[in-house]
């Protein structure tokens, strides 16, 4: 079996995978051949998409022209993730049977962003101007918490099950430690609670759902499940004191190619889902013993990224989301549940919020919501969509995932914004509201 590393954003140097292809070679099976990717990032004219290309190519290149019968392993770190995602998506999405991947392990994937992306488009970028290096915006875009790349992506793996094509096995493998610095004062995002220091547990995983509302508040429900799923102990996102991949030693055991080993070994549909059981419970049993470096305890959290539309396919960035709970009430949720929230700053019709799963948890009933709207006009109305979490008979929230909630808002036209007369004389046009609307 072949081996494909891909590095994530900001590399500039192999030197990122450490001793991590060297201790592959090593491992307890045959490997024929280890590829390390060299790709760049730091260029505001390369987009994800462009990476994906460039990505097939480089593996036909590698491989002669034409990929080998033989299919390899692809191990990805951060941002790699997002990159070979989109590159099944692009290639082999409508033949998944001809995908040359059994293996894609993803270690500390941003599958739902990074909260650091915005930092890096604003302060970073603006350090880096100085010295004539550009910080990458269009990739960092599609990092930023609430990207429409990634509503996309992940959209596209949910409607096409990619997860679930045959022989294809997926797995997520992240950490929840923050290598606590002095310059993670200066930049409070780098020391979130629930993340690695870039990102966070629950955006990282694959497993995720997503509710589709109409504006009557019913709605359908889709998403990906049994993705085997570990948070390793005492992991962050990089450097060589507690990284995920560049803590491995040279020798001895390492919860990283714990992991990988695990995933590698996987066969068949059987052994895929005992794997995701084995991580599922080394998770739990990691997230309820061991303590952030400050001693305070290792919550779990989950992200909720809203998409807000109207029924003329348009996009609302006007908008006011309450949570609620079982009750509809949005001012008796418990004490501490909230994190963070952001809206996406290319396109602000996608907003999320982050919330401490465990105390949120603890709603009165199901989490639901509430989303209103106003137009510029006073000839436009939008009716204010109301999700009852308690008559959706499922949670809203989950521990360490992502769920995408997909809202379209009814639009209503006053009828005084076209009316026909047959009184020909002269007479003003006026654009106030009368009490009928176009339903």
């Amino acid at each position: 079996m072949d081996i494909v590393l891909v590095h994530g954003y900001n590399v500039t140097s192999t030197e990122t995978y450490g001793v991590l292809p060297q201790r592959l070679k090593s491992l307890g099976y045959q490997v024929k051949h280890v590829y390390l990717s060299k790709y760049v990032t730091l260029d505001d004219g390369i987009k994800i998409t462009d990476i994906v290309r460039a990505f097939q190519a480089a593996l036909l290149d590698a491989y002669g022209g034409s990929l080998p019968s033989e299919k390899f392993a692809c191990i990805t770190h951060s941002t790699g993730g997002l990159v070979a995602r989109g590159w099944i998506e692009t290639y082999y999405a409508q033949n998944m049977v001809k995908l040359p991947i059994s293996h894609l392990i993803m270690l500390s994937p941003p599958t739902n962003g990074s909260r650091l992306a915005e930092l890096g488009k604003s302060r970073l970028s603006r350090l880096r101007s100085l010295v004539g290096i550009q910080p990458g915006l269009q990739v960092l875009d599609a990092l930023e918490l609430a990207s429409q790349h990634q509503w996309t992506l992940n959209s596209d793996w949910i409607d096409q099950k990619l997860t679930q094509a045959p022989g294809f096995f997926t797995f997520v493998i992240t950490g929840q430690w923050i290598d606590f610095k002095l310059l993670d004062v200066l930049a409070p995002a780098t020391y979130e609670r629930g993340s690695d220091g870039v990102v966070r547990a629950s955006a990282a995983n694959l497993n995720m759902q997503r509710f589709r509302v109409a504006p009557d508040g019913s709605f359908t429900l889709q998403g990906i499940s049994n993705v085997p799923y570990l948070i390793l102990p005492k992991t962050s996102h990089s450097d060589t004191n507690c990284g995920i991949m560049g803590s491995v030693p040279a020798q001895g055991d390492h919860p990283t190619l714990a992991g990988i080993t695990a995933a590698l070994a996987v066969k068949d549909p059987k052994s895929y889902l005992a794997t995701a059981a084995d991580f599922s419970q080394k998770t739990a049993a990691l997230q309820k013993q061991e303590n952030y470096y400050n001693g305070t305890p290792l919550d779990r959290y989950c992200q909720v990224v809203f998409r807000v539309t109207d029924t003329l396919g348009g996009t609302l960035h006007d908008y006011a989301i309450e949570l609620l709970d079982g009750n509809l009430q949005g001012d008796q949720l418990p004490a501490g549940f909230f994190a963070d929230k952001h809206q996406n700053a290319v396109n602000p019709e996608l907003f999320v919020f982050y919330l401490d799963y465990d105390v949120i948890s603890k709603v009165q009933g199901q989490l639901g919501f509430k989303i209103q709207s106003t137009s510029e006009s006073p000839l436009v109305d939008y009716q204010e969509v109301v999700f009852n979490g308690a008559a959706a008979g499922g949670s809203l929230v989950r521990p360490n995932e992502t769920t995408f909630v997909d809202v379209i808002m009814k639009r209503r036209l006053n009828k005084n914004l076209f009316r026909l007369t047959e009184d020909t004389s002269v007479r003003e046009i006026d654009g106030k509201p009368g009490p009928d609307w176009i339903e």
